[in-house]
């Protein structure tokens, strides 16, 4: 999501804590996007939302010459900080799994059943985009990370001060949207089938964040 107010991008990989920044910055139109589509959007349309003022310069903004709006796009998107997270992919997976909202499978499939299902990062999301790995949501096409931080779920609120702070912002972050229905550490609800399952599946992620199975 584009925030201009505080000047501002925030990619929102699903279950990461997306919930309670947005609590604090603000919510997208849609949320979930990958970093180039945000880019794709901020050098191509008005990205300023809400009222009749906006509706209008939305209209008007089109009327320049695309190169004219390349420019100024390319220039807001330099300029603004780029930041998301990414979480464990074997904690992750039972995040989703056990959320309670998007596509709901926990009674629909065991989480043995679910681990062999689930293809895509974004698997059961409401907003959900073909990527297989975290990582994908914050690379050019040529595979280059375009983001100026990216943070871990497991350091959330260490890596939210630093966000914080370079964004002027003082609030701390509230857990927004937390699973109520998981009672157990990620580690007891796999196997070693399971877990190496989801470490061939994500192996990309698990290289190149230095991801372990912690117990």
């Amino acid at each position: 999501m584009i925030s201009h107010k505080h000047k501002c991008i925030f990619v929102e990989v699903p279950k990461t804590g997306s919930s309670s920044i947005r609590n604090i910055i603000g919510s997208p139109p849609k949320p979930h996007l990958n970093i180039c589509q945000i880019k794709f959007n901020m050098q191509n349309y008005w990205t300023h939302y809400g009222g009749l003022k906006n509706q209008f310069l939305s209209s008007a903004y089109l009327l320049l010459p695309k190169k004219e709006r390349l420019k100024i796009g390319k220039k807001q998107f330099n300029s603004y900080f780029k930041f998301g997270f990414v979480r464990n992919p074997w904690d992750r997976v039972v995040s989703l799994y056990l959320r309670r909202e998007g596509l709901q499978m926990r009674d629909k499939l065991t989480f043995d059943e679910f681990v062999s299902w689930i293809k895509y990062s974004s698997s059961t999301c409401v907003n959900s985009i073909p990527h297989v790995n975290q990582i994908d949501w914050f690379v050019d096409p040529h595979g280059n990370v375009i983001v100026d931080f990216i943070g871990r779920f497991e350091n959330l609120q260490k890596d939210w001060t630093t966000i914080s702070k370079q964004l002027g912002l003082k609030q701390d972050l509230p857990h927004k949207n937390k699973n109520m229905g998981r009672s157990k550490h990620y580690t007891e609800y796999y196997s070693e089938v399971t877990k190496k399952i989801i470490q061939d599946k994500f192996r990309v992620d698990i290289e190149y964040f230095g991801y372990e199975f912690e117990g």
